[in-house]
């Protein structure tokens, strides 16, 4: 009898925890189904701390109080989760500790590599801003088609926050847009700071209200100090007869540019081909006249020799 009581016993307490482990996780489940595509990605995401290769020669010291995502991951959240147009050369996101990547508040820094070529300091400072922003409109259009298909805001418009400028100390250009969206959404800053290379300029952009400008400019100052070209791939090894070199700045045109441009050279064989065309067609007209001339006169001499014949 007390062997069947202990069997009952152990019976009921087995149910009980089957039981209980069974709601549990058809709670967890029940949890997990609740949540979005998004929230998946992210919770499926990897940080790195301490220093950090980036790639394209650039090494990093992670902020204290940030984290970074490697390339793929970064990409993934860039392009598919933030809608932005596709940018093989990220490199890595920066996110703070306490806050998610798709948080409203979310003050991190995008990483990328602009392969654009080594910078002259010179020539750094000479960028026309004018230009390159007319430029950057022009890539709204192709842009905003991509953002429309990923349900992401349309930028109407940009304008700079204040004039861009070239900071010789650092070796880095500051540009700050103000990003104009359609749909009553409030402008927004878009804050970037290339440091140069040897290669190009490894690039930070971060996004912002527009009265946090000195803020957000403070914490890119720090996040930028932290970065570093490797061996070989500083500002410094750049090398004029291996290396391709950036052209942003207007160029200083000579006369001796001038007439050597592909232009004018073009519009010189032209005009000479022209000429000689015409030359070609006057000789060739004179020779006709004179051959018809001498084929003339000499008919009319047979004709005068007939006629004195005749007398």
């Amino acid at each position: 009898m007390r062997t069947f009581y202990c069997s009952c016993v152990m019976f009921f307490c087995l149910s009980v925890s089957l039981s209980v482990l069974g709601l549990s996780r058809e709670d967890s489940l029940s949890k997990y189904d609740k949540l979005d595509s998004s929230d998946i990605i992210v919770a499926s995401f990897s940080y790195s701390v301490g220093e950090q290769e980036l790639g394209q020669g650039a090494v990093l010291q992670v902020p204290e109080g940030y984290r970074l995502l490697n390339a793929a991951q970064s990409r993934l959240l860039v392009e598919d989760l933030w809608g932005n147009p596709e940018n093989p050369n990220t490199l890595g996101v920066l996110v703070p500790e306490r806050t998610g990547p798709l948080d409203k508040d979310f003050r991190g820094f995008v990483i990328s590599f602009e392969p654009s070529g080594y910078l002259d300091e010179q020539e750094a400072g000479k960028i026309n801003y004018g230009k390159l922003l007319r430029e950057m409109k022009e890539e709204l259009k192709s842009d905003n088609l991509l953002r429309s298909r990923k349900g992401a805001g349309v930028i109407t418009s940009m304008d700079w926050a204040f004039p861009p400028y070239f900071d010789k100390k650092s070796r880095t250009l500051h540009w700050a847009r103000i990003l104009h969206f359609d749909g009553g959404v409030p402008p927004v800053l878009n804050y970037e700071v290339r440091l140069l290379g040897r290669k190009g300029a490894l690039c930070f952009t971060a996004i912002g209200k527009i009265g946090a400008i000195a803020q957000v400019k403070q914490q890119l100052q720090q996040v930028v100090a932290s970065a570093h070209f490797t061996n070989g791939n500083g500002y410094t090894d750049y090398n004029p007869r291996t290396d391709q070199s950036a052209r942003w700045a207007p160029e200083e045109i000579s006369i001796s540019t001038r007439i050597l441009s592909p232009e004018n050279l073009m519009l010189g064989v032209r005009s000479t081909l022209l000429m000689l065309l015409v030359s070609l067609c006057m000789v060739l007209f004179v020779y006709v006249m004179h051959f018809y001339h001498h084929r003339r006169k000499h008919t009319y001499r047979k004709m005068i020799d007939f006629d004195e014949r005749l007398n």
